[in-house]
């Protein structure tokens, strides 16, 4: 009997101790311990420990210590901005101590820099970068919008709010008053342009250099600073990755000002010949033709913006896929875009596909190509706000029948349906651009740390844009039909040769750079157009059919620029750096013995951090101070300028006519470079285990050798000559700054912060000249200024006699300040109104809670000066149009904001109009507001996931400034507003 129930009593035996065994595993103890710096065994509060595998988690106290349940079998992992994060064994103990070692990727972290890269802590100018998380963040059409706020002194403002419309940018102020002050944007080390139509999905990194330091590597090309942007190329990792990304965005108008409505045209009309009538109403049948006293009877008004303004519709898909093998690594991705704008028929559409290959011939020799091809066709409209605004609300846009009325104010021809572009065959707009942009590169190592590359880029870019208006559009108001044509082509070419060398030896490290550079730029440009087109059913494709007005022309451009440039970086102890550059740049649009320009740069920089001192100070991770000094160039010369110039001469001879040239250019050989020298110091910081992390730089940049016009006397027969005579100057103070205010295992909050500060003025223009009124060139101004009276009011009853005085002004006038004092208003009184900020800031607060994210950024453009078309042209007093819906003058109503209507006055022009417009412009808002969430790992994994996030965004919607119902970041333009937009997005990762 023993026997036979010896193997039962053994199973129940062995089961028993199986479950006790589980038991002591799985049951939960409490750990203490303490977490401490391995640097200095300070102790480290706020570092997160977790349960590996689960969801429970504490954070260390102020003096580090801390206190978990966990299995005793079970792994601690501990983590720490700044440090390396670590995961403990518990092995059964309950007391466990813990030293985190720093983490030094920050350090570590490779930045792009011109011809290369270099280690962030090597860095001696002003860089920052922007990663592709940022980018990606907020849904764009151009991914430079996306640096808007995100890049301390980086300038970015929206044009307007028409599909594919562009973005302004400007670096550090404006430095040109003739040339172009946008930066040099780089696509992979080739020119590409400030419209970056690339999928932001296929972007790595953007760099900004802002110092000329960092710049003067470009030579010519880098005064106005350089953003240099990276794409995505493959990985080695053995797989392939599939990426899908896609938004659609539903967007209405913004904020934008109501014009009069009819009952309140009605009464201006009324004021307006009261004015003229010794302060008399006169009788509406006196002052209203018959048919508008029906439509005042009736109600018959209109809102013209209500029938203009539609819902718009943005859809963007991009797919990306990525993979290779230690040999060949690939990426290709495809996108299309399409984008209804605000107003009817006004679409803007995009295909664009990418190919990038890199592939290890050998050892020592490596290959790659890149080509990005887009396609763009718009259809684009006209501006019809500006007839939309003006025509008169007492109107019918439609018939009983239903069909548009082109006159629809009563006795008022000049006024069309501002509707009438939109009626089926009588406008066309449409642009198609076509570009091929693409680089390939060989990389051979002729020793471990001597690399040799070439890198040859082709950019060709085909556009047309074709259009036909009848002769019942906005723009011809039933006159004759216009139809043309306009073809460009670009074919610009790069070839870059580049030899690298690294070497450390002991404490010493050397990077040398040496290179040249060829840039070729060829331009031809064909236009043809006619009024009168036989036909509208032929479009634009008929043009001979046009019996006026033929017109025909075409103009070709060629530039090409050789280069040599040499770096050298040399670094002592990993404390002490000092950088120097040198580029020579050969411009074919300059004279003989002009035609070469010299780019020097010196830059230091100290890691206070890694002296020895420095150990006492815990609290401080990083600690840098930089200074450089550069000159750069900026190649505002116009093709062909110093060669003169000849123009067209028409004439008879005899009864037929003929052509001939004139001198109306004046040459002049010593044109040279625009050149920028600028000094900038900074510090770059990190406190509390970097948990306050960023930099501060200083800059003062002077721009000599301006390109400005010199009059001539009469008698050499020009009027004037170009010289580089004048100078400009920036100086101003940059902050970025990235806090991490949370950190607990299921939540964190993080802040960047930017702000920015430029005072710009200029220094100089022709000799002896202090002011160019007609160009609004001021000495000591900024280089961007308006310049009128200033409106300080209103004159009102009781100040006749002094309003006489002044010039002959009356109650209900634009009062304007005398600012020479002399007792009248007279040209001495005008003065500047700065169009340039004082200062800009951004801040983006990110929240994370488990799966979901949260971001807010705000954006804020302080102290410049707009001109508000919606307060000067768009107010009408003489009433012979409609127009803004402003707080008038009447002897009933003595408010100072804006003048008395009148009769007399004309639709274009009245006293002191232009200064209502200049208002400040400053504006803050909430740019962006995005809620997205990752589904969980668990549920995607068993569907061969790996990533899914879903998210939504307002963006545009809340703006804060002085003017009502306006966003002034449009610049005080009422046409094409800027929209606010709600979007649904999805990224999806295999």
């Amino acid at each position: 009997m023993a026997k036979l129930y010896k193997p039962f009593f053994q199973k129940v035996l062995f089961t028993a101790v199986l479950c006790v065994a589980q038991v002591v595993a799985y049951a939960q103890s409490t750990i203490t311990g303490k977490v401490t710096s391995s640097e200095n065994g300070e102790a480290l509060p706020g570092v997160s420990i977790m349960v590996k595998g689960t969801t429970t988690g504490t954070v260390a106290s102020i003096d580090g210590d801390f206190s978990i349940a966990a299995p005793a079998n079970g792994t601690l992992v501990f983590s720490f901005i700044g440090f390396t994060t670590q995961e403990v064994a518990i092995n059964g103990r309950t007391t466990v101590n813990v030293q985190l070692a720093p983490d030094s990727k920050a350090l570590e972290e490779v930045v792009v820099v011109g011809y290369g890269t270099m280690k962030k802590s090597d860095v001696t100018g002003a860089i920052a970068s922007v990663k592709t998380e940022e980018l990606t963040a907020i849904p764009t059409t151009n991914a430079l919008r996306s640096l808007q706020g995100k890049v301390s002194g980086l300038d970015v403002t929206q044009s307007n709010g028409q599909p594919g419309a562009n973005v302004n940018i400007v670096l550090r102020g404006n430095r040109s008053l003739r040339a172009d002050n946008q930066p040099l944007v780089l696509v992979d080390g080739i020119q590409y342009g400030s419209f970056v139509d690339i999928n932001p999905t296929d972007i790595e990194s953007v760099e900004v250099l802002k110092d000329v330091a960092s710049t003067a590597i470009y030579g010519t090309r880098g005064a106005n600073g350089v953003i240099i942007i990276t794409t995505k190329k493959g990985s080695a990792t053995g797989r392939t990755s599939l990426t899908f990304n896609s938004y659609v965005s539903s967007y209405q108008k913004g904020k934008y000002p109501r014009m009069m409505n009819g009952e309140e045209y009605a009464q201006l009309k009324r004021e307006a010949y009261r004015t003229t009538n010794g302060d008399v109403y006169r009788n509406d049948e006196d002052i209203f033709q018959v048919d508008e006293l029906e439509y005042i009877k009736n109600k018959q008004f209109e809102n013209w913006q209500d029938y203009i303004f539609h819902n718009g519709l943005l859809q963007n898909y991009e797919l990306n896929l990525t993979g290779g093998s230690e040999k060949t690594t690939f990426s290709v991705s495809g996108g299309y875009q399409r984008d209804q704008g605000l107003l009817l028929n006004d679409v803007f559409r995009r295909v664009n596909g990418k190919v990038s290959i890199d592939h290890k011939l050998f050892d020592r020799f490596r290959v790659g190509v890149t080509a990005i091809y887009t396609y763009k066709n718009q259809d684009k409209r006209d501006n019809p706000l500006n007839m939309a605004n003006k025509i008169l609300p007492i109107a019918k846009a439609f018939n009983d029948e239903g069909n548009l009325i082109l006159n629809p104010a009563p006795g008022y021809s000049a006024q069309f349906n501002p509707l009438a572009d939109e009626q089926p065959g009588v406008f066309v707009n449409n642009i198609v651009d076509k570009r091929l942009f693409s680089s390939a590169y060989l990389d051979v190592k002729i020793f471990e740390d001597l690399l040799f590359k070439s890198t040859i880029g082709l950019d060709i870019r085909d556009y047309r844009n074709g259009y036909y208006r009848g002769h019942n559009t906005i723009a011809n108001v039933g006159r004759n039909s216009t139809s043309g044509v306009e073809l460009t082509n670009n074919f610009n070419y790069t070839w870059e040769n580049t030899l690298n060398y690294n070497k450390e030896f002991g404490d010493h490290a050397i990077q040398g750079l040496l290179g040249t550079s060829t840039l070729g730029r060829n331009y031809e440009e064909f236009k043809a157009s006619g009024n009168n087109q036989s036909s509208p059913l032929t479009s634009y494709y008929d043009l001979n059919s046009n019996s006026a007005s033929k017109v025909i022309g075409s103009k070709l451009l060629q530039t090409r620029i050789a280069s040599f440039f040499g770096r050298v970086n040399y670094k002592f102890r990993d404390r002490y750096i000092l950088q120097g550059s040198l580029r020579a740049d050969g411009s074919s649009v300059l004279a003989a013995g002009q035609k070469w320009g010299y780019f020097p740069s010196l830059s230091g920089s100290w890691r206070v951090v890694e002296e020895p001192f420095m150990q006492d100070f815990a609290m401080v991770n990083d600690l840098k101070l930089r200074v450089s000094w550069g000159r750069s160039g900026n190649a505002a010369i116009d093709p062909y300028a110093t060669l003169g110039g000849l123009s067209l001469s028409a004439y008879a001879f005899g009864t037929t006519a003929a052509y001939g040239y004139w001198p109306s250019v004046i040459p002049n050989p010593n044109l040279t470079w625009e050149t920028t020298s600028t000094w900038n110091a900074g510090v770059d910081f990190g406190l509390l285990s970097n948990r306050i992390a960023g930099s501060v730089d200083f800059y003062i940049s002077r721009t000599t050798d301006l390109l400005l016009p010199s009059l001539l006397p009469p008698a050499t027969g020009y009027s004037e000559i170009m010289e580089n005579v004048g100078q400009t100057q920036n100086k101003g103070v940059e902050l970025a700054l990235t806090t991490q205010n949370i950190t607990t295992p299921d939540f964190s909050w993080s802040t960047d912060w930017t702000f920015a500060l430029n005072r710009e003025k200029i220094v100089a223009l022709n000799d002896g000249v202090t002011r160019n009124e007609a160009n609004n060139w001021f000495v000591g101004s900024p280089t961007r200024v308006f310049y009128d009276y200033k409106k300080i009011g209103i004159w009102q009853l009781g100040e006749e006699t002094l309003a006489n005085e002044m010039g002959g002004y009356k109650p209900g006038d634009v009062k304007v300040a005398d600012l020479n004092g002399n007792g009248e208003i007279d040209p001495g009184d005008r003065t500047t109104f700065s169009q340039v900020p004082k200062y800009s800031f951004g801040f983006n607060n990110h929240f994370e809670y488990k799966n979901f994210d949260f971001s807010v950024f705000v954006y804020g453009r302080i102290g410049q000066y707009i001109n508000y078309e919606y307060n000067a042209s768009g107010f009408k007093p003489s009433a012979l149009e409609n127009g803004s819906n402003v707080d008038y003058w009447t002897p009933e109503n003595p408010t100072n904001a804006f003048p008395r209507p009148n009769s007399s006055y004309s639709t274009t022009n009245y006293l002191f109009q232009s200064t209502l417009g200049y208002v400040d412009g400053s504006f803050v808002k909430i740019r962006d507001i995005s809620l997205g969430y990752n589904l969980p790992a668990s549920l995607l994994g068993k569907a061969g996931i790996g990533k899914v996030r879903v998210y939504g965004t307002l963006q545009n919607y809340f703006v804060f400034s002085g003017i009502k119902d306006y966003d002034p970041e449009r610049g005080g333009d009422l046409s094409f507003p800027l929209p606010k937009q709600v979007i649904f997005g999805v990224n999806v990762g295999l």
